[in-house]
């Protein structure tokens, strides 16, 4: 899968890329990563948009404090979950999720938002990540 992918995946990896996207944040973001090993890059890029898309509703729709992404990997799947602390109430189907369900698919990935009222918004993703 080809498309847009930050230079900051190439350069750093995955991790890396997602810390440098947390300080940017204009809310607290706590990244924990298990030890990922390498993953192919369609993966890695579908899962930092995963999260960028994440972080980018709950700044401006989930008036939330502090947002927690977790990224582990057990074999062949890196699972991954943005939660927020805020007010919850997110509609699953808006475009930008819509398009990142859409890419986390075409790599027989899952996707899958929760928010109910009053919060937290999760968002979590499984990618098949077999060299």
């Amino acid at each position: 899968m080809r498309g847009i992918y930050p230079p900051i995946l190439t350069d750093r990896g995955l991790v890396a890329a997602l810390t440098a996207l947390a300080g940017d944040a204009p809310l607290t973001v706590v990244v924990e990563a298990s030890e990922l090993g390498e993953l192919p890059a369609a993966v890695e890029s579908a899962a930092y948009f995963v999260v960028a898309e994440a972080l980018a509703n709950t700044v401006k729709h989930a008036a939330a404090d502090e947002c927690v992404v977790t990224l582990r990997r057990s074999g062949d799947v890196l699972a991954l979950a943005v939660r927020d602390d805020g007010c919850g109430g997110a509609d699953p189907s808006g475009s930008g999720l819509d398009g990142l369900q859409r890419r986390v698919e075409a790599l027989d990935g899952t996707m899958e938002v929760t928010s109910p009222p009053g919060g937290p918004t999760t968002v979590q993703a499984e990618l098949p990540c077999a060299s």
